[in-house]
């Protein structure tokens, strides 16, 4: 007797469970966009290896808090830099930074703070919270937070994910960074900033440039 052919059936209806199983229906749009979270490719659980797809990219020498820590320049048009934190070989902190100066007009391009802020409550709706009471986890520079034009956090805690947006402009010049992170526990050292900060941009009150002046029609911050 052929005890395979009966299987076949009961076989398929398990697989089928397990594939909606694994699709998680229950999850919402703004939580599967977390998850779905993706910088040309980049993306949370990444390997190193997924970096090499830039020209300029930069391992810091010595571990930060524990982590690998990568950094990319020049990334695209729309994007300054990331910065990368792997443990294990697994990424695990992400860092995408704009910047409007003198000769760099990224977030003018990725659609101004107020537009990447706009994007983002679109794509991961309203933000858990927001204000001067949130950490400013933008490791780039030295920050205040009564400065910033915003600040807030997306707390995803089904699916292990955070997201943080900061930014400060004022008059063409400015710095935005958005920070996505995995927040499944691990033990492993508290994070610290990077040794040797570039200084941010000076904000000032005066003329912005004229090469800053035009917006996208829609914002387009890379992810």
């Amino acid at each position: 007797m052929n005890v395979a052919r009966p299987l076949l059936p009961l076989l398929a209806v398990v697989l089928v469970l397990s594939g909606c199983a694994a699709l998680n229906p229950s999850l919402t749009k703004e939580e599967r966009a977390a998850l779905d979270f993706d910088v040309y490719g980049v993306k949370i659980g990444g390997k190193p290896g997924q970096l090499a797809m830039f020209p300029q990219v930069q391992r810091i020498p010595v571990k930060l808090g524990g982590y690998d820590v990568w950094e990319v320049y020049n990334v695209s048009p729309n994007i300054s830099e990331l910065k990368a934190w792997y443990y294990e070989d697994q990424l695990k902190r992400l860092e995408i930074r704009y910047f409007n100066g003198p000769g760099v007009s990224s977030l003018s391009r990725a659609g101004g703070w107020e537009g990447i802020r706009n994007y983002m409550f679109q794509k991961f709706g309203p933000p858990s919270r927001f204000g001067s009471d949130v950490p400013i986890l933008a490791t780039k520079g030295q920050w205040n937070v009564k400065y910033a034009k915003f600040n807030g956090e997306w707390l995803f805690s089904r699916v292990n994910r955070q997201i943080n947006y900061s930014a400060m402009a004022d008059k063409g010049e400015g710095i935005a960074v958005v920070t996505i992170m995995d927040t499944t526990p691990v033990v492993v050292p508290r994070m610290v900033a990077e040794p040797s900060p570039t200084p941010r941009p000076r904000v000032t009150t005066g003329p912005a440039p004229a090469d800053l002046t035009t917006r996208p029609a829609a914002p387009n911050p890379g992810f």
